[in-house]
């Protein structure tokens, strides 16, 4: 079968194809995490996977997993538990306390694996619950390492040697296989069963031999690094140095097996507990969004964001996009609704500047622009009138009276309209007006005292104008 590359992605092969608009779509372009079937993003009909896996390869963020034990949250922990096993080991509890060590790794190497199978890429903050919840885990662990120990021993006592070998190979083969079904379904029985054990391993497939030969050169880089340790540091901080190289190998081999989980999750059945990445359903609606404009279908755009917009109304790009989108095509209604609404959110997440660009954008769209609130209305005539935009300040302040007849501010907003007529229109007289209106409208109101100032200053100026 041909290989078919996205129409919008053309350097991505295609996952997806429309019969309707007949056209091929990748993973990016599809806000869906469904396995075989996806909606169109731009006629809304359902089609068929080719089977490409969304997922990078395991071998594709090899890097990534030797990093991730050196985030500060496991390498804080680890560096602690070292420490701790160091200064135990003099005490007469020692042994004690380096059980609990191994507890308390054990259990934080199960969460990191658990964590990445679930979609988690990068460590989460270490808090109580992490060790206070399935604190059993630790000892399924060591009852399944006893339980392959105690085969190798029994084919050990009853075959020859290279039968001894050949079931140490194997069980090295199956071990993994049993660590992640222990962490992924946390019952012991399951992971020492073998056909569970097979199927797994059928599953995963070639990624799975992958996995056990990127783990057994992770064992023997371990082995390396005991051997050098030993011939370069004093005595009394080898136990402490080798610990630290164990733990920092563990972590690494434990993501390894938690991405393989996570990169199969589908069809190992565990799609329940995939936690989905926020940021990366955000891209996948962008890209669609991207789509229907390429094709012209900019209404649909436009209902795509606003969906997008009122699920996640704190969502300044978002917004952002939504208001460039109606102000391209001329979308008055949509401003008035959308537009409105994001000048008022920046101006309570005080970014004025970013509410005067967006308001004066609008007003030259739409002459009569106003926003929702009178409160809101006062404060950007402020900004507008302090930013040189006096004239789009008079329209923001226009009828303020007879749309919020209750606003207590509205001696002040007009204040403000009377100073604006003076001071930048040279219109005394409406001025005048307003302030006389105002003095008798609201004679007990706080800014009284401001209006008669004004007032005087007025009449001041034009006692002198006047002709001798």
């Amino acid at each position: 079968m041909a290989t078919h590359f996205c129409k919008y992605h053309p350097e991505i092969k295609a996952n997806w194809h429309c019969d309707g608009c007949n056209i091929d779509f990748c993973h990016q372009c599809i806000d869906s995490d469904a396995v075989e079937q996806a909606a169109c993003p731009i006629c809304g009909e359902m089609m068929m996977s080719q089977g490409i896996s969304l997922i990078p390869p395991l071998w594709n963020r090899i890097s990534q997993f030797f990093l991730y034990p050196l985030h500060l949250q496991p390498l804080l922990l680890i560096l602690t538990l070292v420490a701790v096993n160091f200064i135990a080991s003099a005490n007469m509890l020692g042994f004690l306390v380096q059980m609990l060590v191994f507890i308390i790794f054990t259990k934080y190497a199960y969460v990191v694996m658990i964590s990445i199978a679930r979609g988690r890429m990068k460590p989460e903050k270490i808090h109580w619950v992490m060790f206070s919840e399935d604190l059993e885990i630790p000892f399924k662990l060591l009852f399944v390492i006893f339980c392959y120990g105690l085969f190798n021993t029994l084919v050990q006592n009853n075959v020859s040697e290279t039968g001894f070998n050949l079931s140490l190979l194997l069980s090295s083969f199956l071990f993994p296989a049993s660590i992640m079904l222990l962490a992924s379904s946390r019952h012991f029985f399951r992971a020492i069963n073998p056909f569970a054990i097979a199927k797994l391993i059928k599953t995963v497939g070639l990624s799975y031999i992958i996995l056990f030969v990127f783990l057994g050169l992770l064992i023997i880089g371990l082995l390396a690094a005991h051997k050098l340790l030993f011939a370069s540091i004093p005595a009394y901080l080898f136990v402490s140095a080798a610990l630290l190289v164990v733990m920092y190998f563990v972590l690494v081999m434990f993501s390894m097996m938690g991405y393989v989980l996570y990169q199969f999750h589908h069809q190992l059945g565990y799609v329940d507990d995939v936690v989905g990445d926020a940021e990366s359903a955000t891209d996948k609606n962008e890209h669609g969004i991207d789509i229907l404009l390429q094709e012209g279908k900019y209404a649909e755009a436009v209902n795509r964001l606003a969906e997008a917009v009122e699920q996640n109304p704190n969502n300044f790009s978002q917004r952002e996009r939504l208001h460039r989108i109606l102000s391209s095509i001329g979308d008055k209604k949509g401003l008035q609704t959308y537009s409105a609404d994001y000048i008022v959110r920046l101006l309570l997440s005080g970014k004025p500047s970013e509410a005067i660009r967006v308001y004066m954008e609008c007003h030259k769209l739409v002459p009569d622009f106003k926003l929702q609130g009178a409160k809101h209305r006062y404060e950007m005539a402020r900004l507008l009138v302090g930013s040189g935009q006096s004239r789009a300040a008079l329209s923001l302040l226009n009828d303020l009276h007879r749309d919020y007849p209750s606003y207590e501010g509205i001696p002040s907003a007009y204040l403000l309209v009377a100073r604006i007529m003076f001071e930048y229109f040279s219109h005394e007289d409406k001025a005048r007006k307003i302030l006389e209106y105002l003095m008798q409208k609201y004679p007990n109101h706080p800014a009284r005292e401001k209006i008669q100032s004004y007032l005087g200053m007025l009449n001041s100026i034009s006692s002198h104008q006047a002709p001798g």
